[in-house]
């Protein structure tokens, strides 16, 4: 199976904040956060199997309230993908989110796999996510659980 990120390159939203190439900067977030959990684990392949939901907020133009200066961003997206380490193949299912604020200042990402979590739920999520981390001192203080280590313990 080859990836599939056609949910999120076809959709009809601005993704300039994840860079020039949106479906790479998605997988290498993925990659990176399998990789954190288990140093040997390959993201083999990714698939998004549904249109993400977006939130994007900004605020006005002092001087011209016809324009927005963005100051956050999110997207949620359901997926399912293969990973390899030296324990052997996985698949899993679940959600990505990827919050971004500070967008008009000092830029703060937090990124989400939510494993076995229904696209309704993340998207709930994903309401109060975006407002969480405005500030880097903020994310320092986020608990983050071992999600994976499940995985990584099985025989």
């Amino acid at each position: 199976m080859t990836d599939d990120f056609t949910a999120l390159t076809e959709a009809d939203h601005w993704l300039d904040w994840l860079g020039d190439n949106p479906a790479q900067a998605v997988r290498d977030e993925i990659a990176r956060m399998l990789r954190q959990q288990v140093p040997t684990a390959a993201l083999e392949w990714v698939r998004l199997l549904d249109k993400p939901d977006f939130l994007t907020g900004g605020r006005k133009l002092f001087n011209d309230p016809n324009k927005l200066i963005i100051k956050r961003a999110a997207l949620a997206v359901p997926f399912e993908l293969q990973v390899r380490s030296e324990s052997g193949v996985e698949h899993l299912r679940g959600v990505f989110s990827w919050v971004a604020t500070g967008l008009d200042a000092e830029r703060n990402d937090c990124v989400y796999l939510d494993l076995g979590a229904e696209m309704a739920w993340a998207s709930m999520m994903l309401k109060g996510r975006i407002y969480e981390h405005d500030t880097p001192s903020q994310q320092q203080t986020m608990a983050r659980g071992r999600w994976w280590e499940f995985w990584r313990n099985k025989s």
